[in-house]
């Protein structure tokens, strides 16, 4: 099943622009509710707030009807995520906390989720990757000693990984007074490409996206000349647009490129 990495936060520039948090979770609602009919995951790596985009995303997941069946041909057994595919949650959140440390907040979210939301620690996640990698110098530094930043950085290793196969979608994000080593939209950018995990700025609503991709333009080895299934021009239409569906389509045709790659 492919899975779509939404890296969404408010910016200054998104509010200069109009865009306040609740029209930011809108727009992340929509994307969600897009790719869902699409019968892919949407995974998130987002802290829960009361105006959080995480509630907005709890608020949905509470009234969508759980998939009564996935894929015929999706059986094989995740092993991150612990069970068949087919019947992985359909909307995951990877949060940076122990299980323990779960918002009770999040947890009834989940519960009211219906079964389409899951919430889970990246402690649970990281044992497993580091397994299934081969590598733990990968996911974290430090075991014994964890920052708030390289707790958040293993968070965002974990959730790329997860996107096997899956892309990753940036809009917006803080460039200041962030807790991780650099803002989580640029890290999370930086991730994808390193990963190789197809990657999209929505550059539109400034903040730490369209300042990673203004970056990358005077690089050879940037996100203009990775493949995501989209035409230079394609690139530039999603970087520079706020009209969602128009982004909307532009992301859905380069993630059909990538799997027609895949068979």
């Amino acid at each position: 099943m492919w899975s779509v990495g939404i890296s969404v936060s408010p910016s200054e520039d998104a509010l200069r622009l109009g865009y306040d948090d609740r029209q930011i979770n809108r727009i992340v609602i929509r994307m969600a509710r897009y790719f869902l009919d699409k019968d892919m995951r949407v995974i998130f790596g987002h802290d829960w707030r009361n105006d959080g985009v995480m509630r907005a995303v709890a608020d949905f997941a509470g009234k969508v009807e759980p998939y009564s069946q996935a894929i015929s041909d999706l059986t094989e057994e995740s092993p991150l995520l612990g069970h068949n595919r087919d019947e992985s949650p359909r909307m995951l959140n990877v949060v940076p906390t122990s299980r323990e440390a779960i918002s009770t907040v999040a947890l009834k979210a989940e519960q009211d989720g219906g079964g389409v939301l899951k919430v889970t620690s990246v402690d649970e996640l990281s044992p497993k990757l580091r397994k299934l990698f081969c590598n733990p110098e990968i996911i974290a530094r430090g075991e014994a000693n964890k920052t708030v930043a390289s707790k958040l950085t293993e968070l965002r290793h974990c959730i790329t990984l997860l996107l096997d196969p899956g892309c990753r979608i940036c809009l917006g994000g803080i460039t200041d007074r962030y807790q991780g080593v650099e803002p989580g939209v640029t890290e999370e950018a930086k991730l994808a490409l390193t990963f190789r995990k197809p990657l999209y700025l929505m550059g539109g609503f400034g903040g730490a996206a369209r300042s990673f991709g203004e970056e990358q333009k005077h690089r050879q080895d940037s996100y203009w000349v990775a493949n995501n299934g989209l035409t230079d021009g394609d690139k530039e239409e999603l970087f520079d647009t706020t009209d969602i569906e128009h982004a909307i389509r532009l992301i859905s045709k380069g993630i059909e490129s990538q799997q027609n790659l895949q068979h």
